[in-house]
């Protein structure tokens, strides 16, 4: 009997791309309106242009691209309306999470974890600057993983990571931080005093505050820079 089988994909190779072109746009090396050519990339990269197709496919569905007809793939940029969204859902998803944990059965455990994040977070800053900028951030990230990662959703944790993209992104932007270490540090020991409390309205409150004042800052940028990022 004969049977029909469908080729194998190699993936691997799709996901190096995609990491590639992804972390120059991150990085700036590809800025916003620029065009990324499929030829191009490929012959520097020396793969064939399959892989790199797939990846810009990918990066269009994670909005850091937009094919446009007839011209070709541009480094899309984020709009005030963007970060309205992206700080919406941002909000939604921390606020069920914190909710998640108070009223789950790990809340000691997950507590813990954001303790060591936070006194980790400590150390790379002083009452008046960022001693490492770069480390608080990724134990910021961290930080507030920690509740995502609870839920144990991984749709939920999909749609997070994505917003941390874009959230990358207008960070670049800042020649210096949003808050002061002595602010951010506040906001997350006031997020992390309600979740051991199982307080969840002082949970609201502090992630709502903790959030408009990044999205306020991050939202004025994009108006001094003409209304987009």
């Amino acid at each position: 009997m004969s049977r029909v089988f469908a080729p194998i994909q190699h993936t691997h190779l799709s996901d190096q791309v995609y990491n590639e072109v992804r972390d120059r746009i991150l990085s700036r090396v590809i800025k916003i309106d620029e065009q990324i050519n499929v030829e191009e990339v490929a012959a520097e990269l020396q793969v064939s242009r399959t892989p790199v197709v797939d990846a810009i496919k990918r990066l269009s569905a994670d909005g850091l691209v937009e094919v446009r007809a007839r011209r070709g793939t541009f480094v899309k940029g984020i709009t005030e309306h963007d970060a309205v969204e992206i700080f919406q859902i941002r909000e939604a998803l921390e606020l069920f999470a914190a909710h998640f944990v108070i009223k789950g059965p790990d809340n000691a455990a997950v507590s813990a974890q954001m303790q060591a994040l936070l006194d980790e977070m400590g150390g790379f800053m002083s009452d008046s600057d960022f001693r490492d900028y770069a480390a608080f951030s990724m134990a910021d990230k961290a930080f507030h993983c920690a509740m995502i990662d609870a839920c144990k959703n991984q749709r939920m944790r999909a749609s997070y990571e994505n917003l941390s993209i874009h959230l990358h992104i207008m960070r670049s932007y800042f020649f210096k931080p949003l808050d002061p270490p002595k602010r951010v540090h506040a906001d997350h020991v006031e997020i992390l005093e309600a979740i051991v409390a199982k307080d969840v309205a002082a949970a609201e409150r502090g992630i709502r505050k903790h959030l408009s004042s990044i999205r306020e800052k991050m939202i004025d940028n994009i108006r001094v820079n003409g209304g987009v990022l």
